[in-house]
């Protein structure tokens, strides 16, 4: 029973170091897609590659397959270069450039390469693209490389890095000890001063006013006044000439 536990821990040791092997015939079809996952150090940049396929033309039917443009944490050469990435040396001797296919009619070199940067956890995936244009009936070498250190051991695998859920520890109330009592925390207290209350007014209601009518009044001359003198003066001739006239009668 050791002997095949061992035996079975061995080839899965093997397996994870070999490079990842790409079936285009048979496990992929044209058109499909795929990751790749680059185990390396956490935050570091590994250059990976379609290894030894410069004899392919890279054109329709006879090109390895591509990296998917415009990845997180993957960076490309520009077609037209200049070639920073593709001029890294890699182990064995040449650089990347002259290790995949040349540009061709209908995709550049630097399709086949690219940069990836792992996240914290030492992960970084790349996705590759198949299609038409892909050879078939043959395997392709998926492998990464650290620029600046050509003899880290990298890993690659097929598919994405696994995704452990973080184990979440149960918070348990601690009682206080009887001892222990809670201190009290004083309450800042704002002293507002008093409005003084002003006596209510009486408002006695305003009884309503009804319009009367505006009476224009009268023009009337005024009498003129006798004066008492010459009224007296008139009566005493009256009775002079009354006396005077009885005598003449006798």
């Amino acid at each position: 029973m050791s002997r095949m536990l061992t035996l079975a821990g061995m080839i899965l040791l093997l397996a994870i170091l070999l490079p990842v092997l790409v079936p285009v015939a048979g496990a992929l079809t044209r058109g499909q897609t795929f990751t790749v996952t680059v185990i390396g150090q956490s935050r570091t940049a590994y250059d990976i590659w379609s290894k030894g396929t410069h004899a392919m033309t890279g054109e329709p039917g006879d090109q390895p397959p591509i990296i998917v443009a415009c990845q997180t944490d993957v960076v490309q050469d520009p077609p037209g270069g200049p070639y920073v990435i593709g001029s890294h040396q890699i182990s064995g001797g040449g650089t990347i450039l002259g290790d995949v296919p040349p540009d061709s009619s209908v995709t550049s070199a630097t399709s086949y390469y690219a940069e990836v940067r792992t996240d914290a956890s030492g992960y970084g995936v790349v996705l590759f693209q198949t299609s038409s244009a892909t050879a078939t009936g043959q395997q392709f070498h998926i492998v990464a490389e650290n620029p600046a250190d050509l003899g880290e051991d990298v890993q690659v695998a097929l598919g994405l890095p696994p995704t452990p859920k973080p184990v979440l520890t149960p918070m348990m109330p601690l009682p206080l000890p009887t001892t222990m009592k809670t201190p009290l925390i004083p309450v800042p207290t704002t002293t507002v001063p008093e409005t003084p209350i002003l006596p209510t007014a009486i408002i006695t209601p305003v009884p309503p006013i009804t319009p009367q009518p505006v009476e224009t009044p009268t023009e009337t001359t005024p009498a003129q006044e006798i004066p008492l003198l010459v009224f007296t003066g008139i009566a005493a001739m009256g009775i002079v000439v009354l006396w005077g006239g009885r005598e003449r009668e006798e």
